[in-house]
């Protein structure tokens, strides 16, 4: 099981189960694993991580985020984003780290900054 290497993976304390099938709008403040299906979008102020099996289809804002399963759409305001083998981003992803290791699969654009984080905390008003 890939994702058992996690930084934090023992501290999970949210999980939406393989089978599970959810739409719309979550928000998390504890370490989170999907390994079901989630169709809108995600704010994760902790570790948020898409098992293997897991699928996400839409915006997810995360601050810690590994992929072992798939995420299809936008990868916002993350501090690291690390694509494990098997995993699958079909999309943008804005972070301060991206880490894709042998096996992974990554499809799409990437803006990477120190400042990507503090943009989202702070957007700029209009």
């Amino acid at each position: 099981m890939p994702e058992a290497g996690l930084i934090g993976w023992r501290e999970i304390r949210t999980f939406l189960d393989p089978g599970t099938q959810v739409s719309g709008k979550l928000s998390f403040t504890t370490p989170t694993r999907i390994d079901g299906r989630l169709r809108g979008e995600v704010r994760a102020s902790d570790l948020l991580v898409i098992a293997t099996g897991g699928q996400v289809q839409g915006t997810v804002w995360p601050t810690s985020l590994v992929v072992a399963g798939e995420i299809r759409g936008q990868i916002l305001g993350a501090e690291r984003v690390e694509i494990q083998a098997g995993g699958r981003v079909t999309g943008t992803i804005e972070t301060k780290v991206l880490i894709v290791v042998d096996g992974a699969s990554f499809e799409g654009d990437c803006r990477m900054s120190d400042e990507i984080a503090r943009e989202m905390e702070h957007p700029a008003r209009g």
